[in-house]
């Protein structure tokens, strides 16, 4: 029984390349297209200062849970990334794209 474990560990810490990438691309892409649709929600309902702010962390922790259920809550199979990081590691890049378009669609709505 003790030699079938290396060859498991073995099997379970290789990981393709190729197939990291495809997966970190795809989560990238659903994160940045959510994201924007959330910025784009937001303006059109007028949320203006802290309603915003805390409409983006609770978008943003949404878009998180769902990819980490799509995931079975194991992140790291896809991403190499533990939990906390998946979740809050890349807040700010996201949180650009949220702002540009809550204030676009807010302008576009309520000021022009």
């Amino acid at each position: 029984m003790d030699d079938d474990e290396p060859e498991h560990r073995e099997e379970s810490e290789f990981i393709s390349d190729e197939a990291m990438m495809h997966n970190l691309s795809a989560i990238d892409t659903c994160r940045s297209y959510l994201t924007i649709f959330a910025g784009v929600a937001t303006g059109i309902l007028g949320a203006t200062g802290l309603r915003g702010l805390v409409l983006f962390l609770g978008s943003y922790l949404f878009i998180s849970i769902g990819l980490l259920a799509k995931m079975r809550l194991d992140p790291e199979a896809y991403a190499k990334d533990k939990i906390h990081y998946f979740v809050f590691g890349n807040i700010g890049r996201y949180g650009l794209s949220f702002v540009l378009f809550w204030t676009l669609s807010y302008a576009l709505v309520y000021i022009y």
